[in-house]
């Protein structure tokens, strides 16, 4: 009697036991949080800057023609003068030695061209020997901005492009550039270039800032945040993830143009009507599921 009331007892918790499905432990895998933007059209011109200093080209130096004494000078550094006109008076040793009474008028040292004074050497009452230079003349026409621009940057300092000197006291002057010298600064690797601009007078080796306009990429150039645009280690591999189906994400390489404060152009295998991650991007793979907030 007590075994028919066990075997239907236990055919109960069998059937029990089968009927209760198994518990199933593994989580979902995680969805990262991510916010979407799109791409609008648009263009970014880019300023740079460079270094660049005063000189001049065509100079010359006014030399003593023999061995005297500086009487007086009519000049000073800054000066404009024209052809022909006097410079320096001197006295030889030979009349300072026999007086003015006798010796007659001193020598007159003029200009052989039209310039602006550079630097004076000798100042009155020095003795000079000869061929020591008394001063130095610039022709006025020959002042030229010396820009040093790095090698890779040299399409943009090309010969006909224009750029913007400003002066230490902030006066602007539109220049264009003529040429790149045959010489470069092996220490910061720049190339010399040559710009010309209609300027006052102004001292040479004074230093000044040369900027140039890059312009965008055009008209219809993509523009995206800069938050949103990715890259490797080494600045040169650029991506952006935009959201595929299935609420997942995929990768698409882009290459970069100019850029502001919050904005850069993007070429590439990307359209206006891509969804692309804004935030939350950072580290995801390809196929990597995510959740869009706002």
């Amino acid at each position: 009697m007590k075994y028919d009331l066990f075997l239907p007892l236990l055919l109960l918790v069998l059937t029990a036991c089968q009927r209760q499905a198994p518990a199933d432990n593994s989580d979902p895998q995680p969805r990262t949080a991510v916010t979407l933007t799109h791409a609008t059209v648009g263009s970014i011109s880019q300023q740079t800057e460079y270094s660049a200093t005063t000189a001049y080209l065509q100079k010359s130096v006014i030399s003593a023609p023999l061995p005297s004494f500086i009487l007086s000078a009519s000049v000073s550094v800054g000066s404009c003068v024209r052809a022909g006109q006097t410079l320096f008076r001197l006295q030889s040793q030979e009349q300072r030695a026999l007086g003015s009474d006798v010796a007659g008028a001193p020598m007159a040292v003029t200009s052989s061209r039209s310039g602006i004074v550079l630097e004076m050497a000798q100042q009155p009452g020095n003795f000079v020997p000869q061929g020591a230079p008394l001063c130095t003349l610039a022709e006025a026409g020959s002042l030229v901005f010396e820009i040093n621009v790095p090698y890779e940057d040299r399409q943009l300092a090309r010969p006909g492009a224009r750029c913007l000197i400003i002066l230490p006291d902030g006066t602007r002057l539109s220049a264009t550039v003529q040429s790149p010298l045959a010489t470069m600064n092996t220490d910061a690797q720049a190339e010399q270039v040559i710009a010309r601009a209609r300027a006052p007078f102004l001292p040479e080796g004074l230093n000044v800032r040369a900027i140039f306009t890059r312009p965008g990429a055009g008209p219809r150039a993509l523009l995206l945040p800069r938050s949103a645009v990715q890259c490797d280690e080494t600045l040169t591999n650029h991506w952006v993830m935009v959201m595929a189906p299935g609420n997942t994400v995929r990768r698409v390489p882009v290459m970069v143009g100019n850029s502001n404060d919050s904005l850069i152009e993007v070429t590439g295998q990307l359209t206006q009507a891509d969804r692309v991650v804004l935030t939350g991007g950072y580290g995801l793979t390809e196929g990597a599921p995510v959740t869009m907030t706002r």
